[in-house]
């Protein structure tokens, strides 16, 4: 039987292996090994800063960057209308907003060595659904602009955004090849 004290101490060791390296095997309380696929952290301060240096923190990262066997899958997290101090910009206009999270997003991509025409699928948080028209508005223009066809997959929900000033949230999927960025 395995004590409480073995089982903290199983788990510190753990939450030190996945701390030290994402491509660590890791042994786990009843001794298996797991292997784990390599993953790590996207991020561009210089547009966006991680959520854990907001002044109330809270548990996310901007993007997780995961390695296949011939692709690299990049996940962004829900992206708002922020600015790299976690400051709202443009609060109540949804137009504005819309195109600040579409430059947040590319800035993401870009330091990953991808660009829209990358992105797989994205899905579209709006406070009210009454902004559609403007959101898609936007959306089209910015995907006109990238020259993006075929189109990303997409799905647009209605739902309560983190702020309250905050009218939209994106998130997105890239698949880029392995041997291209980070």
């Amino acid at each position: 039987m395995v004590s409480a004290t073995d089982r903290n101490r199983e788990g510190a060791q753990r939450t030190m292996l996945q701390r030290t390296s994402h491509e660590r095997e890791e042994r786990t309380v009843s001794g298996v090994k797991k292997s784990r696929i390599k993953k790590r952290l996207i991020e561009n301060k210089r547009v966006l800063c991680e959520a854990y240096d907001y002044p109330a923190r809270v548990s996310f990262s901007r993007g997780m960057r995961v390695e296949l066997e011939g692709a690299v899958l990049l996940f962004i997290s829900g992206t708002a209308s922020v600015n790299e101090k976690g400051e709202s910009i443009h609060p109540g206009d949804v137009r504005a907003q819309t195109r600040r999270i579409f430059d947040n997003i590319t800035a993401l991509l870009e330091s990953e060595g991808a660009d829209w025409h990358d992105v797989v699928r994205t899905t579209c948080y709006l406070a009210d659904f009454r902004h559609y028209d403007a959101f898609n508005e936007v959306r089209n223009v910015f995907y006109s602009e990238e020259g993006l066809d075929p189109l990303p997959a997409s799905t647009c929900i209605e739902a309560r955004i983190c702020r309250p000033e905050l009218l939209v949230e994106i998130e997105a999927i890239a698949v880029i090849p392995k041997n291209r960025g980070g």
